[in-house]
C-alpha cells in the first residue's frame, strides 16, 4: 500500500508542476497521466524509478507488437522522456534512460521553415522611422515569438495584450481562447508600436483591433502576406516565404531547442499533438545531413573527403 501511495504522488506532483509551472491543459495532462500510468503499471514500476536500459528497449519492442502508429509511439517517448528528465531534476532517479530513446520516423509532411538568421535579417528589415516600419516590426516579431496563425494576429486586438504579465490572448480556431508568452523582443515592438503609432489613432480608428493598415483598417490575410513578401526580398532570402512561414520556423526552433512537444502544442493552440508532431524530424534531418557532410568517413565515402 506504501508503495502505490509513493507512485501516486511522484505522478501527482509531476502533473502539478506541468500545470502550474508550463500551463498544460487539463486535455494535455490526461493524455501525460494516461500514458506515463500505462508506462509504470505494464513494468510494476512503484517506489523504485531507476530502470535498467533493456526496460526501455522492451516497451519499444511492446509497442512495435501492438502496431501502434509511429506518431503515437513518439507520443509516448516525449512524454516519458520528460517525465524522466523531471525525476532526474528532483534525484530521484540517477539517470534519464529515455534520453536517447529511439523514436520510429514519421513520414510526414515537414513544412518549409526559415533558420534562425533568415528569420532575423528578415525582422530587421523595417524602418524603425516610420510608422509602417514600427508596425511592421512589431508584426513580424509578434509572428516568429509567439508562432500564431495570421488569422489570429489579424484579429487581435489591443485588449488581448498583457504588457504586465507578458502574455498575448490569442482567440484560435473554434473560437477557442489560449494565453501565449511572447518574449522580450515581440514585448518591446509591440510596446513602441502601441504607444507611438496605435494608441494615438484610438480616437479616429473607432476599433480595438491591435493592427492597422494605412488606412486605419484590419489587415486581410493577403495584407499581411504582401508585407511579408516585401521583407523575405529585401532580406535575400530565395526561399518561398508564406505567412505560415513564420510560425513553422517558431515551432520547429522551439523543438530543435529541446522544447517538450506538449508545450509546443499548447503554444501553437493544436487540438492534437499529432498535428504538432510534423515538426518532429526536422532537427534530425539536419543533423544527419551534417554528420554526412563532415564526419571523415562519411566525406571520404562520397568523395568529399582527403584523397
Amino acid at each position: 500500500m506504501e508503495a502505490t501511495i509513493v507512485y501516486n504522488q511522484v505522478l501527482n506532483d509531476y502533473l502539478q508542476y506541468q500545470e502550474l509551472e508550463c500551463g498544460l491543459s487539463a486535455n494535455s495532462l490526461s493524455a501525460y497521466r494516461r500514458d506515463i500510468a500505462e508506462f509504470l503499471t505494464l513494468f510494476k514500476i512503484t517506489g523504485n524509478y531507476n530502470l535498467p536500459h533493456r526496460t526501455v528497449n522492451d516497451y519499444l519492442s511492446r509497442l512495435g507488437g501492438l502496431n501502434r502508429k509511429p506518431a503515437s509511439i513518439a507520443r509516448k517517448i516525449s512524454t516519458l522522456r520528460n517525465f524522466y528528465k523531471y525525476l532526474h531534476d528532483k534525484e530521484i532517479v540517477r539517470e534519464n534512460p529515455f534520453e536517447f530513446a529511439r523514436v520510429p520516423r514519421i513520414s510526414r509532411y515537414h513544412p518549409d521553415y526559415l533558420t534562425v538568421d533568415e528569420i532575423t535579417r528578415m525582422i530587421n528589415q523595417p524602418d524603425p522611422g516610420g510608422k509602417g516600419g514600427l508596425r511592421d516590426a512589431a508584426m513580424l516579431e509578434l509572428l516568429y515569438g509567439t508562432g500564431m496563425r495570421i488569422s489570429e494576429m489579424i484579429n487581435l486586438k489591443m485588449s488581448a495584450v498583457y504588457d504586465e504579465i507578458g502574455f498575448i490572448k490569442v482567440l484560435g480556431k473554434g473560437s477557442k481562447e489560449r494565453l501565449v508568452p511572447y518574449g522580450k523582443f515581440a514585448r518591446l515592438a509591440v510596446e513602441k508600436y502601441l504607444t507611438e503609432v496605435r494608441e494615438p489613432l484610438r480616437p479616429s480608428a473607432n476599433s480595438d483591433i491591435l493592427f492597422l493598415s494605412s488606412r486605419n483598417k484590419p489587415f486581410s490575410r493577403v495584407g499581411v502576406w504582401k508585407i511579408i513578401k516585401k521583407y523575405a526580398l529585401k532580406a535575400g532570402i530565395v526561399k518561398t516565404v508564406t505567412p505560415h512561414t513564420f510560425r513553422h520556423s517558431f515551432a520547429t526552433h522551439m523543438i530543435e531547442g529541446g522544447a517538450d512537444l506538449r508545450t509546443v502544442q499548447e503554444l501553437l493552440g493544436h487540438a492534437s499533438i499529432t498535428t504538432t508532431q510534423i515538426y518532429t524530424q526536422v532537427d534530425k534531418e539536419y543533423l544527419l545531413s551534417i554528420h554526412r557532410e563532415f564526419h571523415p568517413r562519411e566525406r571520404h565515402h562520397t568523395g568529399k573527403g582527403d584523397q
